[in-house]
């Protein structure tokens, strides 16, 4: 039953979080703000994410993951709040830091302590359908954020948002705590030297692979709104619904990505499909059609994050678990630090004749390093016993 009231708090936070990320750079742009300046609060909410990130993650470890769920769930709407009854760019670019930390932050929260309440033989499944409802949450999010910003306008819409983030967090109350150790010393939760060489390969990869795939992400994903509007002038409502699109199609298949992948194994399904993505990143810096950019946008978000739930399922069973939450964020560092450089490339590239060509085709060089990454990580555990028992 648990599992039940754990994922109803994946979907609802997850719609609020959808809401806010179709909400906000709209928002801005109503109020006279430009890419430049969005890319800037973009980069330093990724620095927030990085540094904010490992502090949490570090407090998810020692304090448990349900104490910092709600304390991040809170934390976002009372950032909300301030953004709304106080808009200026010097309080919107500084609770940039901290809205980056508690957002990036709640998903690394949830994977470990899903890791925490499952066993090892129908964790697959279980990550499967919790990501689903993180990408349906995603669906309904922008198809509610684009509809509430026409209808009660983009102030009103952030406000219903932080209030459903904090509504969220009632159902946390019936999901047992997570694992912790408040004895565990700083020092303890960094170190390597007690791991086993097929952990240290998993990591290793699994942040290799955390860079490329987050640069190549981060020139354009956390911008689909703004490239919507730049490209094909669209209302909030069509950019919502657009995006949604592409959450429906993650969320079905992550639903079936643990049978798939059992069926094919997990190296093939994400091989697969992270390497379609592939040639679609790099058509998308030539497409000028209105609806087949618009499907091929979905499809290029759908496919690569119908394999995510494989990934961080293999990984986060590789990792001690008393160091889960720590090791996340130290990912999050590296994936954030990424994003951060390449939002801010988007600022520059942005403003050139031929800036969004240019943005789509470096995307997809990375991408296909990210894929090379897959690979050398798989290689190191394809015979491992761990591995036959989750798929």
């Amino acid at each position: 039953m648990q599992i039940f009231f754990f994922m109803l708090y994946t979907f609802i936070s997850s719609i609020a979080q959808s809401m806010y990320r179709v909400i906000f750079n709209l928002y801005l742009r109503n109020n006279g703000f430009d890419n430049s300046f969005i890319s800037h609060i973009t980069s330093f909410e990724m620095i927030g994410s990085a540094l904010l990130g490992i502090i949490i993650g570090l407090s998810g470890d020692k304090f448990g993951k349900k104490k910092m769920l709600i304390f991040t769930s809170v934390g976002v709407a009372a950032v909300l709040f301030l953004r709304v009854y106080f808009l200026n760019s010097t309080v919107i670019v500084y609770s940039s830091f901290f809205i980056g930390g508690f957002l990036s932050s709640r998903f690394m929260l949830l994977n470990a302590y899903l890791v925490d309440i499952t066993k090892s033989s129908g964790r697959g499944k279980a990550f499967g359908y919790n990501f689903a409802l993180f990408m349906g949450g995603g669906l309904f999010g922008n198809s509610l954020g684009g509809v509430f910003s026409d209808f009660f306008g983009f102030r009103n819409a952030l406000i219903i948002t932080a209030y459903l983030y904090i509504g969220s967090t009632i159902f946390l109350i019936f999901v047992k705590d997570s694992n912790k150790n408040k004895n565990i010393k700083l020092r303890e939760l960094f170190t390597i030297s007690d791991m086993t060489k097929t952990q240290k390969h998993v990591i290793k990869y699994f942040f290799i692979r955390s860079f490329f795939i987050s640069f190549g992400a981060g020139l354009f994903v956390n911008f689909g709104n703004i490239i919507f509007k730049d490209l094909f002038d669209f209302s909030a409502s069509y950019i919502g619904f657009a995006l949604a699109l592409a959450q429906l199609g993650a969320s079905l298949g992550s639903v079936f990505s643990s049978k798939i992948s059992k069926k094919i194994g997990p190296y093939r399904f994400t091989a697969y499909f992270a390497g379609i993505v592939i040639p679609i990143i790099f058509s998308l810096a030539f497409i000028r059609i209105p609806l087949l950019f618009t499907v091929f946008y979905a499809l290029r978000f759908s496919f690569m994050n119908m394999t995510n739930p494989v990934i961080q399922t293999v990984t986060s069973s590789y990792m001690p678990k008393n160091r889960i939450t720590t090791i996340n964020s130290m990912r999050n560092f590296v994936n954030f630090s990424s994003r951060a450089l390449a939002a801010f490339l988007f600022g520059i590239f942005s403003s050139f004749n031929n800036g969004y060509v240019i943005i789509f085709i470096l995307s997809a060089v990375f991408y296909f390093f990210g894929l090379i990454a897959v690979k050398k990580l798989f290689d190191g555990i394809n015979k491992d016993v761990l591995l036959r028992e989750l798929y």
